[in-house]
């Protein structure tokens, strides 16, 4: 009977930890965001950010030295001309804090215009990167993300 209750314990704390890094609430990251276009899903790179989590605050500086490193780990998403992009995150950021940066290259860098968490790609065909900047009460993230125009 004993050696059932240490398992049970081992069971209990094994999940116990499991939801700790699972759960969002425990997250010691800020959100990732969830870009779409239609029902496709384009992939993101993480930028450095500062995070103040439940169990721990931590700054992580990644290796990027700018949006245009950090979106060559994943290939441009091809597109159409004006297509709707979408960006969720599961937890919102702080009211006004969303910012999208378009670059060309490192000359090329405009502010782009968010409404109601959607951007549209632009009508010129070219691969185009987007820097997605938020802040939450808990810290602040970047994401990269790369699209080519059709």
């Amino acid at each position: 009977m004993n050696r059932i209750k240490k398992i049970y314990v081992f069971i209990i704390i094994g999940l116990i930890v499991i939801c700790t890094f699972i759960f969002e609430p425990f997250r010691s990251e800020p959100p990732t965001p969830k870009i779409t276009t239609g029902k496709t899903v384009i992939p993101t790179t993480q930028g450095s950010f500062c995070w103040d989590g439940p169990l721990f605050t931590r700054c992580v500086d990644k290796i990027y030295s700018s949006p245009l490193e950090m979106a060559k780990v994943h290939k441009p998403m091809k597109v159409s001309p004006n297509q709707e992009i979408r960006i969720k995150f599961k937890r919102k950021p702080l009211a006004g804090t969303l910012q999208v940066e378009e670059w060309r290259d490192k000359k090329n860098i405009k502010n782009i215009k968010v409404k109601d968490a959607k951007i549209l790609a632009p009508k010129e065909k070219g691969v185009y990167i987007y820097h997605v900047m938020a802040n939450w009460k808990d810290g602040s993230g970047n994401h990269a993300f790369s699209i080519e125009v059709k």
